[in-house]
């Protein structure tokens, strides 16, 4: 749960800050929401990971930072299998496992997706990376529970085109499973050009579906080869 707490926390504060603000920022915003403040310290260390609020210090976050609380108490919370039906949580567990399993085959930056566009897990550099630079339309980071389909409908400028593209592939191998697709694309910086390559495939696994995408990183000359 801890280690979940703390993925909920840096992806909530990157969408409300586009990036994680100083324990100082942390403590004095949370301050000003919460009847039971914290200080500098006690913000560094959650947003390290290192302990959990409280759960009336994490009831605030929650609401603050429009966090998922089933994410967050997901591994807290334990079902009877045997006399309950599947609840929401039993079938997110379920999904991040197998989610999970998925990962096994990781290419430098990869997310799993269910069918809807909606992130279920990424990998240590997709979540570097998504730290690292702003969102795409500036309001919510890409990471888990955000929704890559939405994210990618508001992208407008020079990169509408290829976010565009994307959209239509990821619906489109959610209706086929069976396809692959493969397509290049550039994401320059103000002080560097970049180009990548993008894959898009499925994994199944018994009855249950989910979309993989990975980019990589090419250069100039393996951009402009024939795939």
């Amino acid at each position: 749960m801890l280690e979940r707490f703390s993925i909920a926390l840096r992806s909530g504060l990157v969408n409300k800050y586009s990036r994680i603000p100083t324990a100082q920022k942390f403590s004095d915003e949370f301050n000003l929401r919460s009847v039971n403040s914290i200080t500098r310290e006690t913000a560094r260390k959650w947003i390290n990971g290192l302990v959990m609020p409280e759960s009336e210090r994490l009831l605030t976050l929650i609401q603050w930072l429009n966090l998922n609380s089933d994410y967050v108490y997901l591994n807290s919370i334990e079902v009877d299998d045997e006399n309950y039906p599947p609840s929401k949580i039993q079938r997110l567990r379920k999904r991040e496992v197998f989610a999970r399993n998925a990962l096994n085959f990781v290419s430098p930056r990869i997310a799993i997706m269910d069918k809807d566009g909606i992130i279920i897990l990424v990998n240590e550099a997709w979540r570097a990376a998504a730290n690292r630079n702003p969102p795409l339309h500036k309001t919510t980071a890409f990471c888990e529970g955000a929704n890559y389909l939405e994210i990618l409908d508001k992208v407008k400028g020079l990169e509408k085109e290829d976010a565009k593209e994307t959209a239509s592939a990821i619906r489109d191998l959610a209706k086929n499973p069976g396809k692959k697709f493969v397509f290049k694309y550039s994401c320059h910086a103000p002080s560097k050009k970049h180009w990548f390559i993008a894959e898009l495939s499925s994994f199944h696994e018994k009855e249950n579906q989910c979309l993989t995408i990975s980019h990589q990183e090419i250069s100039e000359r393996q951009f402009l080869a024939k795939i």
